[in-house]
């Protein structure tokens, strides 16, 4: 057993998590605040889920549609440059959060042990899995949904999306195999556990951090400019 102090922090952050989530799932869907586009509403959920509190608030910022149409005026993006960025940054890290869950769960099932197999095999899994979902979510964001459109939306995801979520991941798995080989007492480290999931919360938001740069550039080279024009128009 991990010790009583890191479970009870593992539960406790994982609790966090699942209060942000009520909070952003009950003012989506009770209190009608839809996203205009759709996969955003999976996007923040997720987001606040790992993210918690902190993420709330962002939420609260930039992610509420009627938030953004009364920010600025009509003329200009109702979002800051700064909530481009967030934005931008929430969808990856979802990506990444939902590939390494389905991932790890799958693994599991299978019966993949990270304390008896190489850690890289969890990571590739966890990795394809994210671009998996990057390309779903493109998909979905269309308005006619059709397997012709998976090949330009793994085009637009290597071209818009790949280096985020790389340098997003390789921070995770450098954090993750801090966990399993140093960070935390106990046995190894397996989704049955708490503390297993405490763990790629911290590394997510590590993650999250760790890509900020990167979006920003992208954002300054005008390579999610369409994106984010999109999102400020679908939100007036």
């Amino acid at each position: 057993m991990h010790p009583t102090w890191l479970l009870a922090l593992s539960w406790a952050s994982l609790a966090v998590g699942v209060v942000s989530f009520t909070i952003v799932l009950a003012d989506t869907y009770l209190r009608g605040h839809r996203q205009p586009v759709k996969v955003m509403e999976i996007v923040w959920l997720v987001t606040v889920l790992y993210v918690g509190p902190a993420a709330v608030r962002l939420y609260w910022r930039w992610g509420r549609p009627e938030t953004l149409s009364r920010r600025r005026p009509e003329s200009q993006l109702r979002r800051p440059r700064r909530g481009h960025i967030v934005t931008q940054l929430c969808r990856c890290g979802a990506h990444c959060a939902l590939g390494f869950i389905v991932a790890e769960v799958a693994l599991y099932v299978v019966g993949f042990d990270a304390a008896h197999h190489a850690l890289w095999v969890g990571y590739a899994g966890d990795y394809l899995m994210a671009v998996a979902i990057a390309v779903l979510f493109r998909v979905f964001d269309e308005p006619r949904r059709r397997v012709a459109q998976i090949g330009p939306a793994l085009a637009t995801v290597v071209k818009i999306e790949l280096l985020t979520i790389t340098v997003f991941e390789v921070v995770l798995f450098g954090w993750l195999t801090l966990a399993h080989e140093m960070v935390f007492p106990g046995p190894p480290l397996r989704p049955d556990s708490p503390t297993f999931w405490f763990a790629g919360q911290i590394g997510l938001i590590a993650g999250f951090v760790a890509a900020v740069p990167v979006a920003a550039w992208q954002i300054g080279r005008g390579l999610r400019a369409r994106e984010a024009g999109r999102a400020d128009v679908a939100s007036g």
